[in-house]
């Protein structure tokens, strides 16, 4: 089974241990919780927890923008940063390197060769980070049936009547329209595959019994 597991609260609706027999894409900080075989981040905090952390050395992660930089150019980028800014830095100092500001911080953040990164180039403003899950699976994925969780603003209420929260409320106060039209993008991209919203298309219980078959 293949399910792709979205940023919103019904995702841990089943214990995601019974994902651990099934290839498994998820998003952002899904992996404190669940690390994904897949995991597609825009997150500039979960990408530098990621890294730091070493967690890309043993799983694959899809960043946008991550634009690698060779380190003959770190001493010149790291002249012009203003000297009342703080520097954020990782080590050992590798071959490439990523350089951006985030909340008042200079990051350079060293990246190995080991490290399983792939930036994902058609990534603009107009995916959000769910539907990008959802397309790599695909793209992955040849003509296969895939059981999204935690798409909540997809649906305002699971099939078993298990109201999903704040995120849905969020969702309904504005226009989901981009979000849905992601949707219709990968469906019209890829006719031959099936996707199963779980809450939507089939209950949780029936969900977590086909999980533990």
């Amino acid at each position: 089974m293949i399910i792709v597991i979205g940023n919103g609260q019904s995702k841990f609706v089943v214990n995601p241990k019974l994902f651990n027999n099934h290839l498994t894409y998820g998003c952002d900080f899904v992996y404190r919780k669940y690390m994904p075989d897949h995991l597609v981040c825009q997150e500039i905090d979960a990408q530098l927890e990621l890294i730091t952390n070493k967690h890309t050395r043993k799983n694959k992660c899809y960043f946008r923008g991550f634009g690698l930089i060779p380190s003959m150019n770190y001493d010149m980028l790291r002249q012009t940063v203003d000297p009342r800014m703080k520097i954020g830095e990782n080590s050992p100092k590798t071959d490439n390197f990523i350089n951006f500001t985030h909340k008042g911080v200079s990051y350079f953040i060293w990246v190995d060769s080991s490290d399983l990164i792939e930036d994902v180039e058609w990534w603009d403003d107009d995916w959000n980070t769910d539907a990008v899950a959802l397309r790599l699976a695909c793209q992955h994925n040849f003509g296969e049936t895939f059981y999204c969780v935690g798409y909540d603003y997809y649906h305002g209420q699971t099939s078993s009547g298990i109201y999903l929260g704040s995120n849905v409320e969020q969702f309904h106060e504005k226009d989901n329209t981009p979000f849905l039209k992601n949707h219709k993008i990968i469906e019209e991209e890829n006719p031959e595959c099936k996707f199963v919203f779980v809450g939507k298309d089939i209950s949780y219980e029936v969900f977590e019994e086909m999980l533990n078959k």
